[in-house]
């Protein structure tokens, strides 16, 4: 039996009517037979049934020019009924189709529109979440900002104070300088750092950053300024030290002198030994990488007491030379005095005697005569 294709002109849905009518197919000797869907069919449903053969069918289209298929009238077409399949729908059946159509329509419409509002709500969602973290990221930065500050005006002030220093107490002036200049580098930093929760996610997200890079440089700022106020302050103690150390050097020239010329020339010579003892530690003060204060004035008093010592047994030694000295001459002038009236005495004893011979002679000569 040869295979009639259907007319070009057929609606679209000819096809699924068609098979709707029929209900099933089956296959007879290679041939795809439609086999209606109840035994009992119109004249005009018969007429519509097709015996399908693809084998022939491609054959034929290359043999025979193209024909346009006989259409099937589409009221002649039955609509399945689930409960009754004979039972033909015309008339009042495109109406519920239509109706079927327009609520299956309307349906898609529906979740069409539900998805698109469910991806607008998410991604109102999403920039509000997106904007509240970044929202709390810039706070977190202006934080950072604040406390970067408050460093940074302490340093500049204790550097403003630092600075000050003159260059006679410190031992490298360059410090000062260098000081100087990390303040004249500080700026005026923004005294508070806000973040604007009317800014969406990109505008705080790059707000943060400058945040953070403003706080990051107010850091290494602060870093300068004290190192720099280190630096003067190691300066100084330097030229402390120094100064301890040369005014203990010169306690040292001077009760070094005091044993030198001393020497020989004290009433008790345990002052001359406390003396060096007082030299010896000072020396080793004096030896010292930075010697402390208290320690260089400790050695500096006990060699001042030392050579006080030293110097009050001179004295006691030279007063008590002076007064043997003094005695011995008052002695000798004493021995000289008595002496000299020993001396005197005997002369005059002398005279004495010569007078009254004399005297004696006389009158016997004058007896005589």
């Amino acid at each position: 039996m040869a295979t009639q294709p259907f007319e070009a002109q057929a609606m679209p849905n000819a096809e699924t009517a068609a098979a709707q009518a029929y209900g099933a197919s089956s296959t007879v000797s290679g041939e795809t037979v439609a086999m209606p869907a109840t035994q009992v069919a119109s004249a005009d449903d018969a007429a519509a049934t097709q015996v399908f053969q693809p084998a022939a069918l491609a054959a034929s289209a290359q043999a025979q020019p193209a024909v346009m298929p006989p259409s099937i009238p589409l009221d002649q077409v039955s609509d399945e009924d689930d409960s009754d399949g004979a039972e033909p729908r015309h008339g009042g059946s495109g109406k519920k189709n239509t109706s079927k159509i327009v609520g299956i329509a309307v349906a898609v419409v529906a979740v069409i529109a539900l998805v698109v509002a469910g991806l607008l709500w998410w991604h109102s969602n999403s920039s509000k979440a997106s904007q509240a973290v970044a929202l709390a990221e810039c706070k977190v930065a202006a934080k950072q900002y604040t406390n970067a500050q408050k460093k940074l005006t302490t340093a500049i002030s204790n550097g403003q104070t630092s600075a000050q220093t003159s260059t006679s107490d410190v031992a490298d002036a360059n410090t000062l300088t260098t000081l100087n200049q990390a303040l004249q580098g500080a700026g005026n930093p923004a005294d508070t750092a806000k973040c604007d929760s009317s800014l969406n996610a990109t505008e705080l997200k790059s707000h943060t950053k400058e945040l953070q890079n403003d706080a990051s440089d107010m850091a290494d700022k602060t870093d300068a300024i004290n190192n720099a106020i280190k630096a003067v302050n190691t300066s100084k103690a330097t030229a402390d030290t120094n100064t301890l150390k040369s005014n203990l050097s010169s306690a040292i020239s001077q009760a070094q002198g005091t044993l030198d010329n001393s020497a020989g020339s004290v009433a008790d010579e345990n002052t001359r030994t406390a003396l060096q003892n007082a030299i010896t530690e000072a020396n080793t003060v004096m030896n010292g990488t930075s010697p402390s204060e208290s320690d260089v004035n400790n050695a500096i008093s006990k060699l001042q007491k030392a050579e006080s010592d030293v110097t009050a047994s001179m004295q006691a030694k030279q007063q008590a030379d002076a007064a043997k000295q003094a005695q011995e001459e008052a002695q000798q002038k004493a021995d000289q005095e008595a002496q000299q009236k020993s001396q005197d005495e005997s002369n005059n004893s002398d005279n004495n005697n010569g007078g009254d011979n004399s005297t004696s002679t006389d009158g016997t000569d004058g007896s005589h005569n």
